[in-house]
């Protein structure tokens, strides 16, 4: 199967891979860790329209397990762009409660256990619309400067939560709040020493101003942690979906009709409570049940 059929499917379940190229990306500070040049991908939420009620879990929804890496015990290191990422009191405990919420414990049918977090790091970086290479250079700096762990342990997801009035352009040319409302991808970097790690990063765009509406219908800051649990949950189960280019191995749990864990289940929202704190969450496709699922 084509790399162009996996894209297909992916739009069909309303979602989309698109390709990026390591090239575009400036030096990242040159630390220990340097970005291979090669072609990875990265996997979009969608908008939905402002009228069109939350999907219903299809008929048929399955996740398939195609032998790629999960992060059996997530650890988070998430990154805020500047001082002005809003929610950043909700959001740098979000993830660490979340993996330590029931909403984890409905992942164990897929191997995978309760997680943690970190404080999140606030980046100095200026308002100003980006691309996708922007934020991989950010990430390896982060990394190569020492304030969020290595990709050493393959449990890291590097969640970038962004600023108001900034856009993000993904490797297609789509734009945050006209096309998507965040995404998860890979990335592959190397040491000193040659050896090649998996880097799991999202791209969390503000949810005000254009993207107000079309990315939940709740609260702005319900939205946000509902649409981050969206990509956490997601780069849990499926990585490596950035270095995926047909439907089968690297993918990790993956339905080839329908997408990731999250895809099958888009709109929908719930709650979860970790450490006694309560978050506004999308519902998961649980096998088990056979249904869209909070817990």
């Amino acid at each position: 199967m084509t790399s162009g059929r996996l894209m297909k499917l992916l739009f069909v379940s309303s979602s989309l891979l698109v390709p990026a190229c390591m090239a575009e990306q400036e030096s990242a500070g040159g630390g220990e860790f340097t970005a291979i040049d090669n072609t990875t991908s990265v996997h979009l939420l969608p908008i939905r329209a402002k009228d069109k009620p939350p999907a219903v879990a299809p008929p048929g929804a399955h996740l398939q397990f195609f032998g790629g890496p999960t992060l059996p015990n997530v650890h988070v290191s998430p990154i805020f762009w500047n001082s002005t990422v809003q929610f950043q009191g909700t959001m740098s405990p979000f993830y660490n409660d979340v993996p330590n919420s029931p909403l984890y414990d409905m992942l164990t049918q897929y191997g995978i256990g309760r997680g943690s977090g970190r404080p999140a790091v606030v980046a100095g970086r200026s308002t100003r619309n980006i691309r996708d290479s922007d934020i991989r250079t950010e990430v390896l700096f982060e990394i190569n400067q020492g304030t969020v762990p290595q990709p050493t342990d393959p449990n890291n997801y590097y969640p970038v939560q962004l600023a108001p009035n900034m856009s993000v352009t993904a490797p297609d040319g789509s734009q945050s709040c006209v096309v998507f409302c965040a995404y998860h991808g890979t990335f592959q970097a190397n040491d000193v020493n040659g050896n090649v790690f998996n880097v799991n990063y999202g791209v969390l765009p503000d949810l005000s101003g254009a993207c107000n509406g079309v990315c939940g219908g709740n609260t702005v800051v319900n939205n946000t942690t509902s649409v981050a649990s969206h990509e956490l949950v997601e780069a849990t189960t499926d990585p490596a979906v950035g270095l995926a280019t047909f439907i089968g191995f690297p993918l990790a749990w993956y339905d080839p009709t329908y997408g990731e864990i999250g895809d099958i289940c888009n709109g929908q929202q719930g709650t979860t409570v970790g450490n006694g704190h309560t978050y506004t969450i999308q519902l998961e496709f649980s096998n088990a049940r056979n249904d869209c699922v909070p817990n």
